[in-house]
């Protein structure tokens, strides 16, 4: 099962969602090379919250992520766009999971 690593930030006042949404998909393909990594979504809530969760082989490789990423010109672009003091991160490993029929 896989791991999940849920960040959450609010962005700098006057960030539109697409040059939100374009620094993301900036991203995509460093996270892409990463070990481990399997895939992404990012989501706003009601509190103009943003919300990227990321999807892991292992809790190692989600902890060892932001490291690997550190020195990406992609994440420095990304965090421009963010209020550093509002940024969370969790790792979570599952518990249980539905098997759906196939």
């Amino acid at each position: 099962m896989n791991v999940l690593e849920i960040v959450k930030w609010k962005a700098k006042p006057n960030v539109s969602d697409k040059q939100m949404i374009d620094a993301i998909n900036e991203m995509v393909p460093d996270l892409k090379n990463l070990e481990g990594f399997i895939n992404q979504t990012l989501y706003k809530d009601e509190n103009d919250y943003w919300i990227d969760i990321y999807y892991w082989d292992n809790a190692e490789n989600a902890h060892l992520s932001n490291e690997r990423m550190s020195k990406k010109e992609s994440l420095k672009n990304l965090l421009e766009l963010i209020q550093t003091e509002s940024v969370s991160m969790k790792i979570l490993k599952p518990l249980q999971r539905a098997n759906l029929p196939t």
